[in-house]
Formats: structure tokens, C-alpha cells, sequence
């Protein structure tokens, strides 16, 4: 390369490379016009000859002048370069007939990609003079494509920007408009704000300011008034629902513009103004739109709906709370048809129509089904429209727990007890739980029934005591259908609470297996002894006093002769192993079966199922067909209650008969035994057939037992908590015993505080100055 000037001299090196670099800017005749590897190398020759020439040179001049920037040389021709880039920015015009965003797009494509070349062209010069004046501190120099950026920035963009932001947001707004744009120039003008947003101090650090000042801000601004306007004047003409399809088209044109040519940085600006002027300005009309979606079970308009809102929180809240009363309402107004239904019934059966009778006449099976009905709907309905979103599993949830306890039947006006729903619910559970004839009566209803409608209750506590006191039935009578399906009950109860929650159960369930045990060892014993063979199926149940809901009452009965030996034979063998424990024998619970021979010579005996009371009543027949209710008072030793209660159902179905014209509580009436009993079937439960306990009775039985228990467990919260924290504020201890029971009932303040005031009475506690209690050890 011969022709490449050798020598120092600015004015001819520059003269040299200065039609070489109009063509790499884009300065020729045609902008496209390329450059030729030849003249490439001789543009970079003659730049590096005359840094490394003057260079030399300077060195030769200073040897021993200690500065490194003395022997580096570029400043003469940055300031060449840097007036050619001033100059040859501010001598582009447009075409005729070419907008000013046409225009700016077609010189920033060449432009940029000549500042790329012109870089490397002056490689030298940036890699030691400029980089040694940078790290000088001098912030007014700049490699060459910085250079060049600069300058298209200060002498073309800063001028016209205006123009030219103005023309792009045209651009955009057409294209709203559903016109065909060049979404390409778009791309690469916005593109060229944020290549100009360069920080001088540090030139590696990213800087949106150009970007950010002027286009992005009155983009958001135009892009807020266009929607705003927009879409009032589409609610004004059409429905909520073509709305909703409307605005999610427009949110999805939008995100599909960031993509394109928006930066990283005006997305998230760019959602909430959109969220802005499409959601949260009409959130009002959706939200009086919601319930007759929901009535019209709309899922796909509902899913729609949540979509739009999910992209603001703070407007699902209230549609949550929307959703939480719909499904109270729905959940209250299936409870209150099911009351007129047994309304109806009563009044249809000529019987008095109360709340107590309704209560009574509630069949738990269709209850508790109609409460999980309710459940299931709305729980696919959060599952498909919602997506099991957190907030809205969460209205669902208190929506439940709402309808599921306080309902007209749980609940009837001017009721002030617990909720019955508890006491249902555990009746639906002892319905499937128990032995049925009837497969197809249990065949809708599950054990996952009973633990959706146990998750909502309030006031488990009171579940758990309902339900122990029929699984104490079932268990004493035998009448469970599966001890596997009860075991397996207890352990999903106990999964959902505590282990503490099932503690009694599980001791019923213990004491059944010791029971089984004792009859084995009766059972070995039986084989050895012809007395007591005649009751080897004799079923023992040994029971913890504490567990077990029966309440023990002493009396004087008097066990038959006949089964005299078997009864003493089972203390012997209990007390041989567990010396020193008191048995009290609860003879009201006890049933048993007795061969009668009363049908007609020939035929098959009789088996009648009976109470251990009717059985005392019935043995001593075996010596005479006649007894006075005195006599076999006396050799029963029952009361009279119990008495009447045993013998009414052998009367009224014809096994005995009753002297003419007499009352079974005069001691000289007459009691008969029949010569031959007529039954259609050989086997007759005359146990089922006993007036049992008054339901209002029992009820208040358990009441009781559910308020002692509660009683005992909030003086057991203020204990260990005073115990731990030794000293603290009534308000504190207040809320902390509220938070530790609410998992098994909700407590009320008043009993919290009796149950306070009876510790420091005991002295557990001591009261203090300013309402606190100190914890006395």
C-alpha cells in the first residue's frame, strides 16, 4: 500500500481517509454504497501510521518527561473526526414526499451500522489515547461509536424529537385503529431512544433517560386517554360481556406491541395503565354483573372476569367478597327449602309445625347432603373459573363455614344455643356407619361427607362429643358395620385436629380390644364349667368411667339366677388380673337373646332379642305362667320407671298379658304369659322396641358434657399459657386463649373470663395493677 501517506502530517492523512469515511458513514451517492476491503486497510493504515508516526516522534522530543500521555497521540484527528460527525449529521435532509420518521428510520439503519465500522477504523486511537484520557478523568472523550451516537443525538434527535415522537404515537394509534403500519420502523426508531441513552460518567452503565423521558412517558399518556376514552364508549353500546371480550383483545394486542418494540422497562407502566383505564375505571359495573353470572352458572364469562381482575389484587377482594355471600345465600336458601319441605310434611300429617319439631323431624342424611351439594358446586366453581386461587378457596371456605353453622335449621330464629349442625352430623355419620338392611339408603353417603362438612364446623368439640356418644351404641350393641371403617373415621378426625381431639374415642376403641380379651379368657373358662357354658357367647364390655358417655346409676337390681354364676365367674377372672379396680356395672345397656318354646308343638322356638331388664322379667315365667307387677318388682328389683319402660313393649305386642281394667303400676296387677306367641318372623328385637332416653333429655345431657369439657379445656389454655409467660395483660391472655381453642370451638369472652376468675379464686392465678395476672407456681 504504496499510496498510504508515511508521514505526520494531520491535514494529509485526513485529506487521505476523509472520502473513505464519508462512504463507511453513508455519505456517497448512494447510502447503501459499501466499502471495499482495499480501502478499508488503507483508511486504517493511514489513521494508525499517523497516531504511531506522531507518536514516535513525540517520544524522540521528551525522552525523560515521565508522561506516558506524551508518547500517545489521537487528540488532533478526534477533534477531525468528531467536527466531520457535527457536520455531515446536520447535512442530512429528507426526500420529498418522505416523513420525518421515514426519514429518520433510513439514516439511523446506515448510520449506525458506519459509527459500528468507524469504530473499528480508529481502533488504535481507542484503544490507547482515548481509553488513557478517560482514565485521566476526562469525561469529554469518547470511543468513536460512542462518539458517533452522541452526535446523531445532539445535532439530529434532540432537535426533531418532538416531530418525531408525535409521528410514532400516530403510528401507534393507527394501528389500534386496525390500520397497517410498518411495525419494522416503529421497532427500530424506538429502539434508537434507548441506544441513545448514554451515561458520559460511565459508559458501560445502562441509561433508559432518552427512552424513558421522551417516549415512553407521553406513549403511557396517549396509550391511558386512548383506552380511557375507548372504552367508555363501548360500555355505553354494548353489554358487560362483550366488554369483557373486548378488553382482553385489547390487552392482548398490547402485550403483543411490548414484544415487538417496547423495552423491558415499559411493560410493567405500560399493564397498569391498561389495568388503569380498561378494569379498574369500570370495575363497578362487572361487579354488579357477577351474581347473574353466577346464577346463569356463566363459568367461561366468570373465568373471563377473574382473568381481567387477576391482573389487579386489589380489585379481587371485593369479588371474593361477592362470591363468599352468593354462596351464603345459596347455601341458606337450600337449608330453608328443606325446612319448608319438612314443613310440609308435618302440616300434611296434621302435626304442630315448630322449630323444636322441624329440628326433630330433620333427616340428617338429606341435611348433610344438601349442605355438601351446595359445597360442590361452588367448589368447581372456584376450580374452573377461579383456578383455586388463595383468596377466593378462602371465601369459599368462610362462605361454608357461614351457611354450614348458622342456617335456619342449625339455628332457628330466637335460638341462642350451639349450632345443631354438629349433632346432625354426627346422626348422618351414625346412619352410614351403623348396620343397614338397606345398601341402597347408605349409597350416596361417604366418609368424605363427613370430613368436608367437619372442616367448616366451629364447634368441633361438640361434634366429637355427639359422635362419641353414638359410637358408644354402636360399639356396646354391636350394630357398627365395619371396625376397620371406624378406626379409619377417628384416624382422619385426628389428621384434621389433634391427636388430644380423638384421645377418648381412641380409648373406647382400646377398652373394646381389652373386652375382647376378657370374653376369650370367659369364653376358655366356659369350656370348663357345664354351669357357665349355657352363656359362653356372654359378651363382656369393660369400659374407663371417664371415656364413655353413660352416666353410672346405682340401683337394685338383681341379676337372674340363671346368670348368677356367669357374672361372678367374670369378676373373679377381671379382678385376678387387675386387682384393686372397682367394677360398676351399667345393667341398663346390657342386651341378650332367650330361647322361647311358646309357638305351637312342632314349630321352631322362638329368639327374642331383649334388655337385660326384660330378660330379669321374662326367666322367672319358667316357674309359673302368672306374676303380680309386685312380685316381679321384688324379683328384679327394678324401679318402677324402668320397669314399666322393659315390660310396655312385651304387653303391647302380646307376649304377656295385662289383668283387664288395670294400671301396670298397681303392684296386684296381674301379668300373664301367653300359651302360644303368633309372629310372622322366629326372631323378635323387643330391645329396640324400649322407650329410651327423652331426646330433650339426652340433648341436655350432652350440652352439659360439651360446657364442662369446654370449661376444663379454657382453664387448661390459661394455665399453661400464664405458665409460660408468668405475667401477662387481660387483654393479651384474652386473645391468646381465643387463638389456642378456636381449632375446637369458638370461645366466648364471658366464659373465658369466669374461667379466670375461678383460677385466681384457686390461686393459680394472682390479679395484678392495670388488668395483668401473674402465674403463681
Amino acid at each position: 500500500m504504496t499510496n498510504v501517506p508515511t508521514n505526520s502530517d494531520l491535514e494529509t492523512t485526513w485529506t487521505f481517509v476523509e472520502p473513505g469515511l464519508k462512504l463507511i458513514i453513508g455519505g456517497g451517492v448512494d447510502d447503501n454504497e459499501g466499502v471495499n476491503p482495499k480501502m478499508y486497510m488503507n483508511v486504517y493504515s493511514a489513521i494508525y501510521n499517523f497516531c504511531i508516526t506522531k507518536s514516535s516522534s513525540s517520544g524522540n522530543l521528551a525522552p525523560n518527561s515521565g508522561s506516558q500521555s506524551s508518547l500517545l497521540v489521537g487528540g488532533e484527528i478526534y477533534n477531525k473526526l468528531k467536527g466531520y460527525l457535527s457536520l455531515y449529521v446536520t447535512s442530512l435532509e429528507k426526500n420529498p414526499g418522505e416523513t420525518f420518521l421515514e426519514f429518520y428510520v433510513r439514516r439511523w439503519s446506515r448510520f449506525t451500522i458506519g459509527a459500528g465500522i468507524l469504530n473499528h477504523v480508529f481502533d488504535y486511537m481507542n484503544r490507547y489515547w482515548i481509553q488513557k484520557e478517560r482514565s485521566d478523568g476526562r469525561r469529554d472523550i469518547f470511543d468513536v461509536n460512542t462518539l458517533a451516537l452522541l452526535t446523531w443525538k445532539d445535532q439530529l434527535f434532540i432537535p426533531n424529537s418532538e416531530v418525531l415522537i408525535k409521528e410514532i404515537l400516530e403510528q401507534i394509534k393507527l394501528q389500534r385503529d386496525n390500520q397497517v403500519v410498518d411495525t419494522a420502523k416503529l421497532a427500530t426508531a424506538i429502539k434508537s431512544f434507548v441506544a441513545l441513552g448514554i451515561d458520559v460518567n460511565d459508559l458501560k452503565k445502562p441509561n433508559l433517560a432518552v427512552y424513558i423521558d421522551h417516549f415512553e412517558t407521553p406513549f403511557l399518556a396517549a396509550t391511558k386517554q386512548y383506552y380511557t376514552a375507548e372504552s367508555s364508549e363501548y360500555l355505553a353500546s354494548h353489554n358487560v360481556i362483550d366488554y369483557m371480550k373486548k378488553a382482553e383483545q385489547r390487552i392482548n394486542e398490547e402485550e403483543s406491541r411490548e414484544t415487538l418494540y417496547l423495552d423491558e422497562h415499559s411493560k410493567k407502566p405500560l399493564t397498569d395503565r391498561l389495568n388503569e383505564a380498561l378494569i379498574v375505571a369500570h370495575k363497578q359495573v362487572m361487579y354488579d354483573k357477577f351474581n347473574e353470572l353466577l346464577d346463569q352458572n356463566q363459568i367461561d364469562h366468570i373465568s373471563k372476569m377473574f382473568g381481567l381482575f387477576n391482573r389487579v389484587q386489589s380489585t379481587l377482594e371485593p369479588l371474593s367478597d361477592l362470591l363468599s355471600d352468593y354462596i351464603k345465600t345459596q347455601g341458606n336458601k337450600a337449608i330453608e327449602n328443606l325446612k319448608n319441605d319438612i314443613a310440609n310434611d308435618l302440616t300434611k300429617a296434621n302435626l304442630p309445625v315448630s322449630g323444636g319439631a322441624i329440628l326433630k323431624n330433620v333427616d340428617p342424611k338429606l341435611y348433610i347432603r344438601t349442605l355438601i351439594q351446595v359445597h360442590k358446586t361452588f367448589d368447581g366453581v372456584v376450580t374452573a373459573a377461579f383456578q383455586r386461587n388463595p383468596i377466593f378457596v378462602k371465601a369459599l371456605d368462610s362462605a361454608c363455614k357461614g351457611y354450614i353453622n348458622d342456617n335456619s335449621i342449625a339455628k332457628p330464629s330466637g335460638y341462642k344455643g350451639n349450632s345443631r349442625t354438629p349433632d346432625i352430623l354426627a346422626k348422618y355419620s351414625d346412619v352410614l356407619l351403623k348396620k343397614s338392611k338397606d345398601a341402597d339408603a347408605v349409597g350416596d353417603m361417604s366418609l368424605d361427607d363427613i370430613m368436608t362438612i367437619f372442616r367448616f364446623l366451629n364447634d368441633k368439640d361438640a361434634f366429637e362429643t355427639y359422635y362419641r356418644r353414638l359410637l358408644a351404641r354402636r360399639l356396646i350393641h354391636g350394630t357398627s358395620s365395619s371396625e376397620e371403617t371406624e378406626e379409619a373415621i377417628v384416624h382422619r378426625l385426628q389428621s384434621e385436629n389433634s391427636l388430644e381431639y380423638t384421645s377418648k374415642i381412641s380409648k373406647m376403641f382400646q377398652d373394646i380390644r381389652t373386652s375382647h380379651e376378657l370374653r376369650t379368657l370367659f369364653k376358655e373358662e366356659a369350656s370348663k364349667d357345664a354351669e357357665l357354658a349355657r352363656a359362653a357367647d356372654f359378651e363382656p364390655f369393660i369400659l374407663t368411667e371417664m371415656m364413655w358417655p353413660f352416666n353410672h346409676t346405682p340401683n337394685k337390681f338383681q341379676i337372674p339366677t340363671d346368670l348368677e354364676a356367669s357374672f361372678l365367674k367374670l369378676q373373679d377372672i377381671y379382678q385376678s388380673k387387675h386387682n384393686g379396680r372397682v367394677l360398676k356395672w351399667q345393667w341398663n345397656l346390657c342386651r341378650g337373646d332367650i330361647r322361647a318354646n311358646l309357638s305351637k308343638p312342632g314349630k321352631v322356638p322362638f329368639t327374642f332379642s331383649m334388655t337385660l331388664y326384660q330378660i330379669a322379667i321374662c326367666l322367672p315365667f319358667n316357674e309359673t305362667d302368672t306374676y303380680t307387677v309386685g312380685n316381679l318388682l321384688e324379683l328384679t328389683g327394678l324401679d318402677q320407671v324402668s320397669f314399666t319402660s322393659a315390660i310396655a313393649p312385651l304387653i303391647k305386642f302380646k307376649l304377656f298379658t295385662q289383668e283387664e281394667g288395670s294400671s301396670i303400676e298397681d303392684p296386684n296387677t296381674k301379668i300373664t304369659v301367653v300359651k302360644e306367641f303368633k309372629a310372622k318372623k322366629l326372631k323378635i328385637n323387643f330391645a329396640a322396641l324400649v322407650r329410651g332416653i327423652d331426646n330433650s333429655k339426652e340433648q341436655e345431657e350432652a350440652e352439659k358434657e360439651i360446657n364442662d369439657d369446654r370449661k376444663m379445656y379454657l382453664k387448661a389454655c390459661i394455665v399453661r399459657i400464664m405458665k409460660t409467660r408468668k405475667s401477662l395483660a387481660h387483654n393479651m391472655l384474652i386473645n391468646e386463649v381465643i387463638q389456642q381453642t378456636h381449632q375446637r370451638f369458638s370461645a366466648k369472652i364471658a366464659d373465658i373470663k369466669k374461667c379466670v376468675d375461678e383460677l385466681v379464686d384457686k390461686e393459680y392465678l394472682a390479679r395484678k395493677e392495670n388488668q395483668t395476672y401473674d402465674y403463681l407456681a
